[in-house]
């Protein structure tokens, strides 16, 4: 069996080198594509460290920040608050900490608010293959 990753909700055909219009799950969805920014392949990127931290923590993304970050009245936050504080950088997608130190360094790496510092696919895969073979072997 092979895991392949794939549309995320915000992948379109590519026309050129980068991407400016998009529909996607918000909670997935990098802050640039959020903000109406132009973006490119790296997007992809932070949806899929979002995915990680789903696969460790088995909750939503930003559960526990929505819950944490209460409003001034004491109440959860509302979606469009979350959202903010995502495309900010406040909230960010938690990883458990008995998960792999170089799963959740991946993980992070992949939700970097500056999409340059994200790793690119390929560069996942290699580390992806790397932890297979050297840590869960």
């Amino acid at each position: 069996m092979e895991a392949k990753v794939t549309d995320f909700g915000i992948s379109k055909e590519r026309l050129d080198q980068t991407m400016t219009a998009g529909v996607g799950t918000s909670l997935w969805m990098a802050p640039e594509v959020m903000m109406g920014e132009q973006y490119d392949d790296k997007a992809d990127m932070f949806s899929f460290g979002v995915v990680l931290s789903e696969l460790d923590v088995h909750t939503l993304p930003y559960a526990q920040a929505k819950q944490r970050n209460l409003d001034t009245t004491g109440r959860q936050l509302t979606d469009a608050a979350l959202l903010q504080k995502i495309t900010t950088g406040v909230a960010r997608v938690e990883f458990s900490e008995l998960s792999l130190p170089s799963i959740v360094k991946l993980g992070h790496d992949c939700i970097s608010i500056d999409p340059s510092e994200r790793p690119s696919a390929a560069e996942v895969l290699y580390r992806l293959q790397v932890i297979l073979a050297k840590e869960l072997a």
